[in-house]
């Protein structure tokens, strides 16, 4: 089966013939291997940046800031941005 990653060495670049539903599939499989719990809208937006390829410096720069949010919101007494808690 295939599974997401890319090859650094100018290889085919897997991510791209994959499907977006088989993209989607794919991270959803990883985020539950990792024990990762994600807000649909965060993992949408993870879906989103994945399909526009983006590296993943700026992948977790997203991820970063959607934390601080999250943790900003918790602080005032709101829900967690990351997993609705």
């Amino acid at each position: 089966p295939r599974s997401l990653g890319a090859t650094r060495s100018g290889e085919h670049d897997v991510m791209s013939s994959l499907s977006p539903d088989e993209v989607k599939r794919e991270l959803a499989r990883l985020t539950e291997l990792a024990g990762v719990e994600l807000r649909p809208e965060v993992f949408d937006v993870l879906v989103e940046l994945t399909r526009l390829d983006v590296v993943p410096t700026a992948t977790a720069q997203v991820l970063k800031s959607l934390c601080t949010k999250s943790a900003m919101r918790q602080s005032m007494g709101g829900a967690s941005a990351m997993t609705g808690r």
